[in-house]
């Protein structure tokens, strides 16, 4: 029986619309745009977020899916757009079970205190997909705050074990810590080098004498406590940590004082911590991490470099044995297979890993400065350490200062070689 002329014809339309494979062609148009990773692992500029944002946005209007959707999020939160909040919460109310929708849903109430509803978001987003691992950096926190030291084991051994702090990272965070002095305060920046040395402490049990200190927690209302009564120096004396926080916001909103690029708290809390230190004693080091704000940039402007860290206070034994023990820590106890590994020699310069290995040959360049007249006979060593493990990774167009400063040391005939064969004289 034949179909009547007008089906006929409909029939020919929507094929003339559908290409092979069953795909119209505004979709083949459309690629699947490159997955979002958290900045612990990939980092890019906010350009390249808000082009990747726009590339999920398209993807998602012709394929729309959960999963797009929260790729689209994860982009649109790192650019930094201002419709961000808005579409998060009308993807929360279309995908409320989408563990990487709840984990940045609960990002939006995060830092309240006692915010039970942004704890139970997270560990829903962990139990739904255990090997989504954001959610559990979050939970670290909201452990430290409620004193609930078994969870907060548990989920760092968890980390440890899914593998998402890569070698390179906790190597780093091991390297930072191998040579500072005995129960030494360390301020830390950021997740890379932070949650590797809380790893290496409570789980490895590795330099259980040192204390990390993160600079952007300071901000909160709790962690400035859970500090002290984690045997910390008082550093807010007999001052509540509210009223110290209001005079502060009266400052600002005064605008006697103006607000840090870092946090209205952090800076002002790491001064007091670092005079509460050197009045009981304790050594206190920035890690090279930390971001240079006005506020303390007169300590590294008066302290003492020793490459991955910074001692900022008096320091407890004579600089020639402080620096000879870094110097052998380098050279002897740095774990180095992160840094060797095949995904070093061929990441992508956005990978986190990589820039974190950035500080090594700065930190480097900062020793150079001292060896020749505290520890000359590990010029040779550390050369030959610095060929062997960080100039491979360094861009040929990034090392010629460091190998300006190599070639100060042409007395020594292995460099002499070496910087002939680059072609300084």
């Amino acid at each position: 029986m034949k179909l009547p002329k007008l089906k006929l014809l409909f029939v020919f339309i929507i094929t003339l619309n559908v290409l092979p494979g069953g795909c119209t062609e505004s979709q083949q148009e459309v690629e699947r745009p490159e997955k979002i990773y958290s900045k612990r692992q990939v980092i890019y500029d906010t350009e390249t977020y808000v082009k990747l944002a726009d590339l999920w946005k398209k993807y998602y209007d012709v394929f729309p899916s959960e999963d797009a959707y929260a790729n689209w999020m994860y982009a649109t939160r790192y650019a930094s757009l201002p419709d961000y909040e808005n579409l998060l919460l009308k993807g929360f109310d279309k995908y409320p079970s989408n563990p990487t929708i709840l984990y940045l849903t609960s990002m939006l109430r995060h830092g309240s205190t006692d915010n039970l509803e942004a704890l139970h978001m997270l560990e829903k987003a962990a139990g739904l997909d255990p090997s989504y691992t954001d959610p559990l950096f979050s939970l670290i926190m909201y452990y430290m705050e409620m004193n609930e030291n078994e969870k907060l084991d548990h989920t760092l051994r968890k980390i440890l074990e899914t593998g998402i702090i890569s070698d390179e990272i906790i190597d780093y965070s091991y390297n930072m810590i191998a040579g500072i002095e005995k129960d030494a305060i360390l301020i830390t920046n950021g997740d890379n080098d932070t949650y590797p040395g809380w790893i290496l402490n409570r789980i490895v049990k590795y330099r259980l004498d040192v204390k990390i200190v993160n600079r952007s927690m300071l901000n909160t209302e709790w962690y400035p406590g859970y500090l002290i009564n984690s045997g910390l120096p008082n550093f807010l004396g007999g001052i509540k940590i509210e009223d110290f926080r209001n005079g502060i916001m009266d400052e600002i909103k005064s605008g006697r004082m103006k607000m840090p690029d870092t946090g209205p708290f952090s800076d002002s809390l790491i001064i007091k911590l670092v005079k509460a230190a050197e009045r009981e004693g304790v050594s206190v080091y920035f890690a090279a991490t930390l971001y240079y704000s006005e506020g303390i940039k007169k300590y590294w402007e008066n302290g003492i470099q020793f490459g991955l860290v910074t001692l900022v206070t008096k320091p407890g034994e004579s600089f020639y044995n402080q620096f000879n023990r870094v110097i052998d820590s380098w050279l002897n106890d740095f774990k180095t297979g992160g840094i060797d590994s095949w995904k070093m020699q061929f990441a992508d310069k956005g990978d986190a890993g990589r820039r974190l290995l950035m500080n090594y040959p700065a930190g480097i360049s900062e020793l150079l400065n001292n060896i020749k007249e505290y520890a000359p006979g590990k010029i040779l060593p550390l050369f030959n350490w610095y060929r062997e493990h960080i100039e491979p990774l360094i861009p040929i167009e990034e090392r010629t200062d460091l190998i300006k400063k190599w070639c100060e040391f042409k007395d020594i005939s292995e460099i002499k070689k070496w910087c002939d064969k680059m072609g300084y004289e």
